[in-house]
């Protein structure tokens, strides 16, 4: 059942790289990639058929986006770890480690904030307001879909 949870899980986390996992889920972790990769396929189609770039401003947004996506993936990383600690000690998580996993979340969220507030500057030297704007809600609308993906397959801690 856990191991179920854990791959429902983890397999809506579309921009994480190759992530440090709970050892229980260690054989888990070729099928995350492989669907992650595919995730992140999608995700890069869906960002080019709603940006609509011209030559110039694709030449220099996907470099910037790349760089992104990827110190985005090593700060969603530590949530997988999160995720897979939740999952690995679900049916006898102590307050201590409940402390931790909250504590580790909450820091994770911050980091997001806070790699979004840097590039910001870095994408507006680049693309257009309005783009901007347009690529921000898309980023926020695909990574609001994987959170309500992810909330369903994660139960509730329990008593």
């Amino acid at each position: 059942m856990r191991k179920t949870l854990i791959a429902l899980t983890l397999a809506v986390l579309p921009l994480f790289a190759f992530a440090q996992t709970n050892e229980q889920f260690a054989d888990m972790n070729d099928n995350i990639e492989m669907v992650r990769s595919m995730a992140e396929l999608e995700r890069r189609a869906v960002i080019t058929k709603n940006l609509q770039l011209s030559g110039d401003e694709s030449a220099d947004f996907w470099p910037l986006y790349d760089a992104y996506a990827a110190e985005k993936k090593r700060i969603n990383d530590r949530l997988i770890k999160v995720i897979t600690d939740y999952a690995a000690n679900y049916e006898d998580l102590s307050d201590e480690l409940a402390k931790s996993l909250v504590d580790d979340s909450l820091k994770v969220e911050s980091d997001l904030l806070k790699l979004q507030k840097q590039y910001l500057k870095k994408f507006r030297k680049v693309l257009a307001p309005k783009t901007v704007a347009r690529f921000y809600q898309i980023e926020n609308k695909l990574d609001a879909v994987s959170d309500l993906t992810m909330a369903r397959g994660i139960p509730l801690v329990g008593d």
